[in-house]
């Protein structure tokens, strides 16, 4: 099993001039794990999970005069879609990591793997699915 077998398509994506109090609410709302911060042609340029909305608020700052780009993790892990479930089981051990984006080579993201997508295509790996197919509906960046 690699990365794309696991990962889910229909994500939620951000620019970094998106505030902090934006972020929140689609955490929150949409039970998310983290957003990955993309760029104009989109590519992962950072990540907001809780913690980071968290650090925030207790270090007193006002969500609504944050911008993403002033509390998101730069450069986070990221990995492609050949990658091994076990290699992105130990990426998310050893960095505390719960999501991780899926990246084409030129970094525009395809997907994300959270720890609950492994789970659940591991769970699901004896049974079949039939007439089911991943597709990525918006190719950023690409005309």
């Amino acid at each position: 099993m690699n990365a794309y077998d696991a990962m889910s398509v229909n994500i939620v994506a951000a620019k970094d001039n998106a505030s902090a109090i934006e972020i929140s609410t689609r955490l929150s709302l949409e039970g998310l794990n983290g957003i990955p911060i993309i760029d104009d042609s989109g590519s992962v340029i950072g990540i907001v999970t809780a913690i980071d909305i968290l650090r925030a608020i207790r270090d007193g700052k006002n969500l609504d005069d944050l911008k993403t780009k002033d509390i998101m993790t730069l450069n986070p892990v990221v990995v492609r879609q050949d990658t091994r479930i076990e290699e992105i089981i130990d990426l998310m051990d050893k960095g505390g990591i719960i999501m991780i984006p899926v990246v084409e080579l030129d970094g525009r993201i395809i997907g994300v793997v959270s720890r609950s997508d492994i789970l659940t295509e591991k769970l699901n790996e004896r049974f079949v699915s039939i007439g089911a197919e991943k597709t990525v509906t918006k190719t950023l960046g690409k005309e």
